[in-house]
């Protein structure tokens, strides 16, 4: 058996042999503890930090959340701006397509309503180079007596005006030379006869001034009148014949062929494509002429060879030609001009 004070001896040696390890795993638990309390205060102010970034995050969802929204809405009216545009564009397209027929339509229209002002001026003559005062008070009565005497026509019936009155004309002054006098007959008949005889008697002499009657037209009539005349001058170069038919129409007789013309630029379209014509005529001929040199003052007598005879130029590589060559084969070597 053993004995119990050797057993509480050796207790005591292995308590107090124990006390250091104690003490120093104590001191490790503190230190542990330590650590730990200053790791958690870390991972707090962590925490702290990632909730502030996390609220930061919030707000800042929260305001690209309504900027989204405000996107879509102004998507939203960028899509009905853009159904109504491409309602507008289809409308503008419709339209733009009916151009054409609307201008044709304008262009028949315009055309029709010339027609009609012209017609309407049938029974109109213009007097031209009329004196200022000659018919004093009362115009409608000179002109009765004043337009038979001055034709020479016997109507059928007295002459009747339902109007008169003079009209300043660009580039008529009354300094200058006399106005216009427009008059509309009562009758379309006696109108029609005091023009052709115009026409065929050409300028009236009357109280040393030169008076001219002609027929009363629009001014888009005038001017295509104008026109035409203008071109009379080419085709009297031409000796091409011609008429020039009213209102304003040019008939054309050319190798034969009869052509009405309506359009004045038509007109100088043709002539234009003729002088073109005539341009590459003579140019084609003038490149086509023979050069000729003059005749060497070398006879068959003296050369036994045979005649001289002309040939068209022949170029050469040096840029000279031969313009002679000689019947003879073996006198190749006396040609005038050396290659």
């Amino acid at each position: 058996m053993s004995d119990p004070k050797v057993v509480r001896q050796l207790s005591y040696s292995a308590a107090l042999q124990a006390v250091p390890e104690i003490a120093n795993s104590q001191h490790i638990m503190a230190e542990s503890a330590a650590a730990s309390t200053t790791n958690m205060d870390a991972i707090l102010k962590e925490l702290l930090a990632i909730r502030s970034s996390i609220s930061s995050l919030e707000h800042t969802v929260s305001t690209n959340t309504m900027e989204v929204q405000g996107l879509r809405n102004e998507v939203v009216k960028f899509q009905i701006n853009m159904q109504s545009t491409d309602a507008r564009l289809s409308a503008v397209e419709n339209l733009i397509d009916k151009i054409p027929d609307n201008s044709q339509d304008i262009e028949y229209l315009q055309q029709k309503v010339i027609e009609l002002e012209d017609r309407s001026r049938r029974n109109n003559l213009r007097i031209i180079g009329l004196p200022e005062q000659i018919e004093k008070d009362n115009i409608l009565d000179f002109l009765t007596t004043f337009l038979p005497t001055l034709t020479k026509i016997t109507f059928s019936q007295p002459l009747d005006f339902q109007r008169a009155h003079r009209v300043r004309s660009r580039g008529i002054t009354s300094s200058t030379r006399h106005r216009h006098v427009l008059a509309c007959c009562l009758h379309y008949q006696q109108a029609r006869q005091i023009i052709m005889a115009a026409k065929k008697h050409g300028p009236y002499e009357y109280d040393s001034s030169q008076i001219i009657i002609t027929a009363d037209f629009s001014a888009p009539t005038n001017f295509k009148r104008k026109q035409f005349l203008n071109l009379r001058t080419r085709l009297k170069k031409r000796e091409i014949k011609y008429g020039l038919l009213e209102p304003a129409t040019m008939i054309v007789t050319f190798q034969g062929k009869t052509k009405e013309y309506f359009d004045p630029h038509d007109l100088e379209s043709f002539l234009n494509d003729l002088d073109d014509k005539d341009t590459e005529m003579e140019h084609k001929s003038t490149s086509n002429t023979d050069i000729i040199e003059p005749t060497p003052s070398i006879s068959a007598e003296d050369t036994d060879q045979g005649e001289w005879i002309p040939v068209q130029r022949q170029w050469t590589h040096g840029g000279k030609f031969k313009a002679w060559k000689k019947n003879h084969p073996r006198d190749k070597s006396r040609s005038p001009i050396k290659p």
